[in-house]
């Protein structure tokens, strides 16, 4: 296993081959389809949202219904979200009817999950993993569904980490923000990144890969945007296909419009509540696992 995992303190090499009924347990930043976590048996975490009027906790199911910020809290400074605290992972972990969990985080670079998921692995009764998934968000989904896909066939614990981390190796994301803003003040983002987009309609276009974040384009236009993500998206996928999505915050006609360039993809999303929060309005992208050579 890579240096991005944690298993659980019980368990040794050699040992995990022989459990089966593995969970995945992930968290809603993730943004999956409700229909493919009932499908798959996807345990999804919510996270709850810190507004200067209450909180909001996403729905625990992975449903992402679409869901606008308040234009009266875009300039709000928001104080941010919990992320689902040790407890909460080693709940689900020793979920009845399973003998195994692989828990998938966002990459630590961009949130403390990977800690909590740990520490509760290493606390939990049973033999459990936690794994970094070196992306975020709609990349994580596509990590987070490989692994529930090789559960559901019948794979042992072994078997589902490998197919975890084999994907935390090539799944891509690239994504168009609207405004700099909301990204600036939640911070997963290197102030050095953040250049440009000061002309109104300027679009700034992202790639996440491997806990890094890096600038592919400043584009005047929409159109830009749509197209230098497709060209990401042509590039590096040369070997095919395995799995892909489009996303969206707040521009579902947007992503229906990248998702037909790309050639069509498994399935659109609207970001959650915390991805809004914390990238703002307007933002489109797209995730996709390459295949394997």
């Amino acid at each position: 296993m890579t240096g991005s995992s944690a298993v659980a303190s019980d368990a040794v090499a050699g040992s995990l081959g022989a459990v089966a009924r593995v969970l995945v347990v992930t968290d809603s930043s993730t943004c999956l389809p409700v229909d493919l976590v009932s499908s798959l048996g996807i345990r999804v975490l919510p996270i709850s949202v810190h507004l200067p009027d209450g909180d909001l906790r996403e729905a625990s199911d992975g449903s992402t219904e679409e869901w606008q910020i308040p234009e009266a809290l875009e300039l709000e400074e928001l104080s941010g979200a919990n992320h689902p605290f040790v407890t909460e992972y080693l709940e689900a972990i020793e979920a009845p009817g399973f003998d195994a969990a692989v828990v998938v985080t966002p990459a630590i670079e961009f949130a403390t999950m990977f800690r909590n998921a740990s520490l509760a692995s290493e606390l939990a009764g049973r033999t459990s993993v936690a794994i970094d998934a070196r992306t975020a968000a709609a990349g994580q989904a596509l990590v987070v569904l490989s692994g529930a896909a090789a559960a559901q066939r019948g794979a042992d614990i072994d078997g589902v980490v490998e197919v975890i981390e084999d994907a935390t190796r090539r799944v891509e994301l690239v994504a168009s923000l609207a405004s700099l803003d909301a990204i600036r003040r939640s911070g997963p983002v290197a102030e050095a990144l953040l250049v440009g987009n000061t002309t109104a309609g300027t679009r700034s276009v992202f790639r996440m890969r491997d806990g890094v974040i890096e600038s592919l384009a400043e584009t005047t236009s929409t159109a830009g945007a749509l197209e230098a993500i497709e060209t990401a998206f042509r590039e590096h996928a040369t070997a095919g296909i395995e799995r892909s999505t489009v996303f969206h915050a707040g521009a579902s006609a947007l992503a229906t419009e990248l998702a037909t360039m790309l050639g069509g993809v498994d399935f659109i999303s609207g970001f959650s509540i915390a991805m809004q929060i914390h990238t703002g309005p307007g933002v489109v992208g797209a995730a996709w696992l390459p295949s394997a050579r």
